[in-house]
């Protein structure tokens, strides 16, 4: 971890030029085809250095495949006098005199063909401004007193050297070996790597510029007529007769809002003047360049897929399908950036190596108090590679692999640890998912099916007991009911008593009438009729208790169903408020172990 911390503060922090240079490398070989960069221990700033190199100062046989099968190198190099005197004093090239430079510098059949294009004049300058051209030669050499030998004996090999020479006083600045001395093969060292667009049949690769050549010309020239058809649509040109030509000049220019004369000897100026048949381009031609603009993008391999359209829920291995066939020249681009920037690192490793203290002799806060075994230790022991992923060339493929992952934990969650999976997702989505997840473990997550069990054998029993409460208050009912019809039975029972009693009183009535002269019959009489007023009033009395008891007891029931139908609404309230509660702890605990937090691996490289 300390080693790759204190690698990226190097790269951006220490070695400032790195990032853009590269970018503007990263934008020719895009446009050019091919990009170089030398890796090297600088002697001005006693550090590795990783510049980029243009191609057309990088001299190598056409037919060689790659750096490492070329026996020669050639890196031409323009220097001010300043640097190479600097040079000159820090012992990396011989001290020796060297002529001034040129003022003005034939230029290459390169530089001239650039120069047409970009319409660049070259103009001499001062003798004293002038860069100095320094070949860098990386050949192969058998020098005298400086054979390879092998036992002993001279083995005639030719071995790597770096040969310096001054162009315009072919003077060598130095020859320095270039492979290890422990090396018995003599195996060169690595200096170069090629950053390719699309690999060609030469050495050089093809960019954008070769590949769509001929389409941006046919695109150019289509669009000049576009222009042009414009043109001489706002402004034609005309003929006139000859005897018009009686006028000045024959060029007019009327500016809007505004009139001018003209002498057409009395003929209509319509008859003396006739604008120029010029035609507009038609739809035919519209669609063509169309066309050409379609095709251009297809062979570039501009990418054009359609966000948020279509099916929401399309499948993810038929987004990722799109994806790729929309941007499969540029996958292929990428990989093989990827892999040239994997060497790149793996030599400025080497040149650490080199000179380890370079590592720390310009950061004063490293993550770790370095020593030169240590470092050594850890530059063999760890992998110094690109974070890019080169089979992810672009957002969209890492968010759509991002969904697969959250896809297939969704539908079987008891294979997958929820935490494990947000953490990858946040990694492949670029969030940091360090303290987003509590630090105390959370219960163990229920099972699914359990808690679908549990939920539905609560709901059964609810059920159950909602029916069972239901019964009851239907029992009660009939049974008021009854009590009810009861009731009424009775009374109309006793409303016939009454009834009879009230004939028997008419009758006794009537012999009181007829009897009035017996005494001893009427004394009979009112006997009777006072005890059939006490039996009528004894039973008023007991109607009227009844009545009471009938109402008190009807008043009772209606009272023990309402409580009974309260007490059952409420309880069932109460277990759909339980299970409700239930169902959110539940969530809850399924939510905190998702953001459980995941131990962070400890890095190969610590």
């Amino acid at each position: 971890m300390a080693l790759e911390t204190d690698f990226n503060h190097y790269l951006t922090a220490v070695a400032t030029e790195y990032v853009p240079d590269t970018d503007r490398m990263l934008f020719w070989v895009g446009a050019g085809g091919q990009g170089f960069k030398k890796v090297y221990n600088c002697p001005l700033r006693r550090r590795p250095v990783s510049e980029s190199v243009n191609a057309e100062d990088l001299v190598v046989n056409n037919s060689a495949t790659d750096l490492d099968n070329c026996g020669r190198i050639t890196h031409i190099i323009k220097m001010r006098p300043r640097t190479l005197k600097l040079m000159q004093i820090v012992g990396a090239y011989r001290d020796t005199d060297i002529m001034p430079a040129p003022s003005y510098l034939q230029p290459s059949p390169v530089d001239q063909i650039k120069n047409e294009i970009t319409g660049v004049v070259p103009l001499a300058q001062r003798p004293q401004d002038a860069e100095h051209e320094i070949y860098e030669c990386y050949c192969e050499l058998d020098i005298d007193g400086f054979e390879h030998k092998n036992k002993g004996k001279n083995t005639g090999l030719h071995v790597p050297y770096v040969v310096t020479i001054h162009k315009e006083s072919r003077k060598v600045l130095q020859v320095r070996r270039n492979w290890e001395e422990k090396d018995k093969l003599a195996i060169a060292k690595e200096y170069f790597v090629s950053f390719p667009f699309v690999n060609a049949m030469g050495f050089y690769g093809i960019g954008l510029i070769n590949i769509l050549g001929n389409t941006t010309a046919a695109l150019t020239a289509a669009w000049r007529e576009i222009l042009d058809a414009g043109m001489f649509a706002n402004f034609p040109g005309f003929v006139y007769q000859k005897q018009f030509g009686r006028q000045l000049t024959n060029q007019f220019r009327v500016a809007p809002g505004t009139g001018i004369g003209l002498d057409t000897g009395g003929m209509p100026i319509g008859q003396a003047v006739m604008p120029m048949p010029y035609k507009d381009v038609g739809a035919a031609f519209v669609q063509f360049i169309q066309h050409v603009e379609e095709v251009g993008q297809r062979v570039g391999g501009a990418a054009d897929v359609n966000i948020g359209e279509g099916k929401q829920d399309a499948p993810v291995g038929t987004t990722l399908a799109l994806i790729e066939q929309a941007t499969k020249v540029m996958d292929a681009v990428h990989k093989r950036l990827h892999d040239a920037q994997l060497r790149e690192f793996k030599l400025l490793k080497e040149r650490f190596k080199e000179d380890p203290e370079a590592f720390w002799r310009f950061n004063n806060h490293p993550a770790m108090p370095w020593k030169k075994q240590q470092f050594l230790k850890a530059l063999n022991d760890a992998n110094l590679v690109p974070v890019a992923d080169p089979n992810n060339p672009t957002s969209m493929h890492r968010i759509a692999k991002a969904a697969v992952i959250q896809t297939l934990s969704a539908a079987k969650p008891a294979l997958y640890d929820p935490i494990a999976v947000d953490v990858r997702t946040m990694r492949i989505a670029g969030i940091d998912p360090q303290g987003l997840f509590r630090a105390t473990p959370a219960a163990a997550p229920p099972d699914p099916g359990m808690v679908a069990a549990q939920a539905k054998q609560q709901a059964n029993q609810q059920a159950q007991q909602s029916n069972i409460m239901q019964m009851q208050l239907k029992m009660e009912i009939q049974k008021m009911s009854s009590q009810d019809k009861a009731a009424d039975r009775a009374s109309r029972e006793r409303v016939e008593q009454m009834k009879i009693v009230l004939e028997r009183l008419k009758l006794l009535e009537e012999r009181l009438i007829h009897s009035q002269d017996d005494s001893g019959g009427q004394e009979t009489m009112q006997n009777a009729v006072q005890l059939l007023m006490q039996h009528h009033q004894h039973q008023q009395e007991l109607q009227s208790d009844q009545n009471q008891h009938l109402q008190s007891i009807q008043s009772d029931h209606i009272q023990q169903a309402r409580d009974h139908a309260h007490e059952a609404h409420m309880a069932t309230l109460q277990e759909a408020n339980k299970a409700h509660i239930a169902g959110m702890n539940n969530d809850a605990k399924i939510e905190a172990i998702k953001l459980k937090p995941k131990p962070k691996p400890a890095s190969k490289g610590d």
